[in-house]
């Protein structure tokens, strides 16, 4: 079983070296690298901000927190099974789009939450984001060479855009009421 499992890892070792060097020679620097880069930097700077005088900001970063470990666990499963994959990234290591994961998806929803936290208001605002966000950031960010989709459909997106908005709302909503 260790003898397979080594053999197994070794394997795992050489993609990672071969990403590494796939980043090095084509995403490094490259004008997508710093186009990347730059909207990461831009997402939270804006985030900060429209919430700088926020009384609720503990619950729109925890909130972000949920989207952030919510979002890249869901990226690395189709990453790793196949599903999509990033020719440009901000680092080698751990392959995943660290611009959604832990920028976009996240500030997104947070400014989403903070000026439609309930009601009909959050329900067109969900359905709102979560068909922009599948239907015209994704093509544009495919178009852009960012992100491609090999088995995936974008209408999946769109569902599980808005269940996850609802469920990551109800849990926040959930926490704070409990912390009352």
């Amino acid at each position: 079983m260790k003898g397979h499992y080594d053999h197994i890892r070794e394997k795992a070792l050489e993609v990672t070296r071969e990403n590494i060097h796939y980043w090095l020679d084509y995403c490094f620097l490259s004008l997508r690298w710093w186009f990347i880069l730059s909207l990461f930097l831009l997402t939270w700077v804006v985030f900060i901000r429209l919430t700088r005088d926020q009384e609720n900001k503990p619950k729109l970063l925890f909130l972000g927190l949920v989207w952030i470990i919510v979002a890249a666990n869901l990226d690395g499963y189709g990453y790793e099974l196949g599903l999509w994959g990033y020719p440009v990234q901000l680092i080698p290591l751990v392959p995943k789009a660290y611009l959604f994961d832990y920028a976009l998806i996240p500030v997104v929803y947070m400014l989403l939450y903070q000026y439609y936290p309930k009601g009909k208001e959050f329900f067109f605002a969900t359905v709102a984001l979560s068909a922009g966000a599948s239907f015209v950031a994704e093509p544009v960010f495919r178009w852009l060479d960012i992100y491609t989709i090999y088995h995936w459909r974008v209408w999946w997106s769109f569902i599980i855009y808005f269940l996850l908005s609802y469920m990551i709302r109800g849990i926040v909503e959930y926490v704070f009421r409990k912390g009352e």
